[in-house]
């Protein structure tokens, strides 16, 4: 069921994924122009090449993605409590 979504809105998911390093990753400019070159090239050549397993990659890299924001708010949070103590 996932594997149908993936396919479904693989196009989406994509520029869902570059919308948000580009926002994401703006402490470090180098950093964010390779990631948003390399995965736009990803996306493209699955893309045009018709690989659907690629939009599994989309999505797992989509998750990565998330998962460094989150882990940057949750060391934000963390830092303020330690330094209420």
């Amino acid at each position: 069921m996932l594997y149908t979504f993936l396919v479904e809105y693989y196009v989406w998911l994509s520029i869902a994924l570059l919308c948000i390093t580009y926002f994401t990753r703006k402490r470090k400019p180098t950093l964010r122009t390779t990631l948003l070159y390399s995965y736009g090239l990803i996306a493209s050549l699955g893309f045009l090449l018709d690989f659907q397993w690629v939009s599994g990659v989309i999505f797992g890299l989509l998750l990565v993605e998330v998962g460094s924001l989150y882990r940057a708010f949750v060391n934000e949070k963390l830092i303020k409590n330690e330094s209420k103590l």
